[in-house]
């Protein structure tokens, strides 16, 4: 008796401003834009990895933004993290001086790492919403 076992693969980006052809992986990020080869290589699967330290650890995607002596850094990658941990806990990892870390976030959904973050969005949603209750207010 043969059971097969279906079970889902997060996939994630991969890739990094800081390489010479990751050009395609900075803000605003458009898959749309990518060529064929750029997305064999960077749209991965992320596996549970032998290296990881906890039990409890779940893959993830990952969306890191730093500077490095001063030039902003764009990573996506996959990442394993204990499953308790919230989804900016890499934002207080410790880093080397001369990196400042801007932004990071994990997420556990296909290609989640290729959006900009959520916070800017709504603040861009909103903005028209402020300026229709102005004008309502001003009239």
């Amino acid at each position: 008796l043969l059971i097969l076992v279906a079970s889902a693969v997060l996939r994630c980006w991969r890739c990094s401003t800081d390489v010479s052809n990751g050009e395609f992986c900075n803000d605003p990020f458009d898959p749309n834009t990518i060529s064929e080869q750029q997305r064999y290589w960077s749209y991965v699967n992320c596996t549970y990895s032998v290296g990881v330290k906890s039990v409890n650890a779940r893959p993830v995607c990952k969306k890191l933004v730093q500077e490095v002596y001063g030039k902003r850094v764009i990573s996506r990658s996959c990442f394993y993290e204990d499953v308790d941990d919230p989804a900016d806990k890499c934002a207080m990892d410790q880093t080397s001086s001369y990196i400042k870390t801007v932004y990071c976030r994990t997420c556990t959904t296909d290609g989640c790492n290729g959006a900009i973050g959520s916070a800017p969005l709504a603040a861009l949603l909103l903005i028209p919403l402020l300026l229709a209750s102005f004008r309502q207010i001003c009239k």
